[in-house]
């Protein structure tokens, strides 16, 4: 929970923060901020309002939550009318805002200067329209980052750019986003303290789209907080501190060199002795990566049809990591459907498991394995604590029958964040 001299610090900004004439996005379906206490007047503007052929009957709703997820307060607004509602955290904390317009637009404008929209991938910003200009927050130890999008209806669309501050082009997609769709930025240089970027949601420049409703969310190793000034983006760093968002990332491995870093290779379920098949190679290649030149390629074939399960394991060299909280690598996806497993293995050999879903994407990713919430523990002095060094990551990739006979994934960048005492 942040605690209440941090938040006094953050609030005591505002007063020298300008006050910005940026239009601020129009929003639909269910969408979060995260606010200071004060006053929020929220517009609810009727669906007719854009599209004169109907209007929507939805009563919109917004609601104060704690950050602990009680709800503090229900507000019903009225269309066509503006609602004020005050956010009265406890203590002074940060509060959310959740705004539920449903197919009506909510267009919320705060008093204070320094807030936040929330954009992950549990909760997306659900945009009409598009947006000019927010700006987020890139930690340290990330030269790529990415955003993603999902324009659900056909014919709607639009053209996702990233930039620097100074304007320089980081990034840019034009997609009907008809399935969510990622951009992938990378930054020219590291960032020793992290990066401030702007983010643009444009009209597409085909003229068969139109930009409309859309989602739109942060990529899981970037804090998802999307803010609409650059000096209330420069508090993202501590805030997300506070809420326990992963932002201190050590890069443990970029798989860069001739040294590959997977010591041990090995099938979950023994193989027939002279078998070709299933087969693996995994090497590292120049072909992709996320940043610098190289990354690690894993290309896994099996018979047509095979019936029976198979999963290749993937054991790092041992990692001088005292602790761990969280595992995040880069994975460039073949759309296949294997799941995958993230395994962290301590001194003490007990073996820490999160199942992180399946490679349903194609192209870059990151995963983010939480082991602060681990799918299962084992063995080992089972304390249920992840004590080093040494340790080792391990990728578990799981084939089945439904999988393709054949897969070409990538790897690159392994980094961990470790626990905070």
């Amino acid at each position: 929970m942040p605690r209440p001299t941090v938040i006094i610090a953050l609030l005591a900004l505002v007063a020298s923060l300008p006050v910005g004439a940026q239009e601020p996005p129009v929003l639909r379906y269910t969408s979060w901020m995260l606010l200071p206490p004060g006053e929020v007047s929220i517009e609810a503007r009727p669906y007719g309002m854009t599209h004169d052929d109907y209007t929507y009957r939805d009563q919109p709703s917004f609601s104060v939550v704690s950050l602990q997820g009680e709800n503090l307060e229900t507000v019903d607004g009225r269309l066509g009318m503006t609602t004020t509602v005050v956010i009265t955290p406890a203590a002074g904390d940060l509060a959310l805002l959740r705004l539920t317009p449903g197919n009506n637009y909510s267009v919320p404008r705060p008093a204070a200067d320094l807030f936040w929209y929330v954009a992950t991938p549990d909760a997306p910003l659900n945009v009409v329209g598009g947006f000019p200009e927010l700006y987020f927050w890139l930690p340290p130890g990330l030269r790529a980052g990415t955003v993603l999008c999902h324009a659900f209806s056909v014919g709607e669309a639009g053209r996702l750019v990233v930039t620097d501050l100074e304007g320089s082009l980081l990034g840019e997609l034009e997609s009907d986003f008809n399935e969510p769709e990622a951009l992938l930025f990378r930054l020219p240089a590291p960032a020793p303290g992290g990066a401030l970027l702007r983010l643009d949601l444009l009209a597409p420049a085909n003229p068969d789209w139109t930009v409309d409703d859309a989602k739109v969310w942060l990529g899981p190793e970037i804090p998802g907080l999307l803010a609409p000034t650059r000096e209330a983006a420069e508090a993202i760093p501590g805030v997300a501190r506070l809420l326990g968002i992963p932002t201190d990332w050590t890069l443990l491995r970029d798989f860069e060199g001739e040294h590959n870093p997977i010591a041990t290779i090995q099938w979950s379920r023994p193989v027939e002795e002279g078998a070709t098949l299933p087969a693996y190679d995994v090497r590292l290649s120049d072909e992709q990566s996320i940043s610098g030149k190289q990354s690690l390629r894993v290309e896994l074939r099996f018979p047509e049809g095979q019936g029976d399960s198979q999963e290749l394991k993937l054991f790092t060299e041992p990692l001088d990591v005292a602790s761990v909280r969280r595992v995040r690598f880069f994975l460039y996806g073949d759309g296949s459907g294997r799941t995958m497993i993230v395994r962290v293995r301590d001194a003490s050999q007990e073996h820490h498991y999160v199942n992180v879903g399946s490679i349903d994407w194609t192209g870059w990713k990151a995963v983010v394995a939480d082991f602060a919430r681990p799918t299962s523990v084992s063995g080992g002095d089972e304390n249920r604590q992840i004590d080093g060094p040494p340790v080792s990551v391990v990728v578990q990739i799981q084939h089945g029958r439904a999988n393709p006979p054949q897969s070409v994934l990538y790897i690159d960048d392994l980094a961990v964040e470790a626990n905070t005492p």
